[in-house]
């Protein structure tokens, strides 16, 4: 087997961050992916998915490394920064001191509803910038296959029965 090209590895790299940002972007699928566990073949909670974000993407940086290497464009950057940075703040948050936080507080957060709503701002603006006929179909494969009601304000009360 050999090594993937730059290509690739820049392909995969878009395609898993496509996929992060779509579930921090969507209260409704972060629902039904840590508390509902409604989708088979996924397995995901808080925690390991904001280090899915930040660490396996290599974000430390907030993605100077990514727009210097081409992976992302600075008008992606411009697109999904404010949500970035809302979410790397949120993760300094009085609620996020509790070790013990549960996922379902978090989705009740007000905070939490907040950033997750500048998610969806800059998916949609990104859906907007992306010109790559894949990585669009993915973004809308995502939503079809996930979504099934109409966000108004992104907004979405989280109890376990």
């Amino acid at each position: 087997m050999s090594n993937p090209s730059p290509a690739e590895l820049r392909q995969r790299w878009r395609w898993r961050w496509i996929g992060s940002l779509f579930e921090f972007s969507h209260l409704e699928y972060q629902k039904g992916l840590w508390i509902d566990q409604k989708y088979p073949n996924e397995v995901g909670w808080f925690n390991e998915d904001m280090h899915q974000y930040f660490d396996d993407l290599n974000l430390d940086d907030h993605y100077e490394f990514q727009i210097k290497k081409g992976i992302i464009s600075m008008d992606e950057f411009e697109a999904i920064k404010e949500f970035h940075f809302a979410f790397d703040h949120y993760l300094d948050s009085e609620i996020m001191k509790n070790p013990d936080i549960r996922d379902e507080e978090i989705l009740n957060d007000e905070e939490w509803q907040s950033v997750v709503a500048k998610g969806l701002a800059c998916w949609n603006r990104l859906k907007n910038i992306i010109t790559d006929k894949n990585e669009l179909e993915h973004m809308v494969g995502l939503e079809k296959n996930y979504l099934t009601i109409e966000i108004k304000e992104n907004k979405l009360k989280v109890t376990t029965e």
